[in-house]
């Protein structure tokens, strides 16, 4: 096994023509990996699976990655940058706390759940067996995720018996295990339920939160 070594961000442009021909042929073999694995799993498949995959021989393949490993942990990584950027975006412009939870909670979910946004989805399985090497980078790019997260649920000012911590790995255990049981096209969207789970959430803190909701929808219907 290869020693774990830091991969380079793939979503890095570069300028050198050469350096950025190589760029897109891993960028062809993540793309393809990462639907392998969501699918499979990491032990489900080989190099050899996903050098049939892009038209590669494996040895063409290992040219651009030393091992089935180090691809995982750069697709962990581009999977989880690309699902932060998305979540804020998403809260950019929204100023109350629990919305702003709602809009992230929706595009963490539409990211791990909806049908061709596979990529995340591997972020949600264990770094055990032969990519237990490798905790020390992927634990890391979690985290980074996380502590966005974390801000959020910092900004709701939960009464002093719920443990932020707690809530937030209750929250993010309710959205990664989505696209273990939504159906799309049966039922709510996978985004309309992840925000379900945060209003869910807020009625049990806020007394108050019910009749909130029947005002602003009684405005809404007035203003239309």
């Amino acid at each position: 096994m290869t020693a774990p070594r830091q991969p380079r961000n793939a979503l890095t442009p570069l300028n050198d023509k050469k350096e950025s021909k190589a760029e897109a042929s891993r960028e062809k073999i993540m793309n393809a990996a990462q639907k392998l694995f969501a699918r499979r799993g990491f032990e489900g498949i080989s190099i050899r699976d996903i050098a049939q995959a892009v038209g590669m021989t494996t040895a063409s393949l290992y040219y651009h990655f030393p091992s089935k490993e180090e691809i995982f942990v750069a697709v962990h990584g581009r999977s989880l940058e690309i699902v932060q950027r998305e979540v804020m975006a998403a809260i950019a412009d929204i100023k109350d706390p629990w919305e702003r939870l709602e809009a992230a909670a929706a595009a963490h979910s539409r990211n791990f759940a909806s049908p061709g946004q596979t990529g995340a989805a591997i972020a949600a399985q264990y770094y055990e067996g032969n990519l237990a090497p490798f905790r020390k980078i992927m634990v890391p790019q979690r985290d980074a995720y996380e502590r966005l997260i974390a801000l959020l649920v910092a900004d709701l000012q939960l009464p002093a018996n719920v443990d932020p911590k707690l809530f937030r790995l209750q929250l993010l255990g309710a959205l990664n295990w989505l696209p273990v049981w939504h159906r799309q096209g049966r039922g709510l969207a996978v985004e309309e339920v992840a925000r379900q789970f945060v209003r869910n959430f807020r009625a049990g803190f806020d007394p108050n939160y019910k009749a909130k909701r029947t005002a602003a929808s009684a405005k809404k219907r007035v203003k239309q």
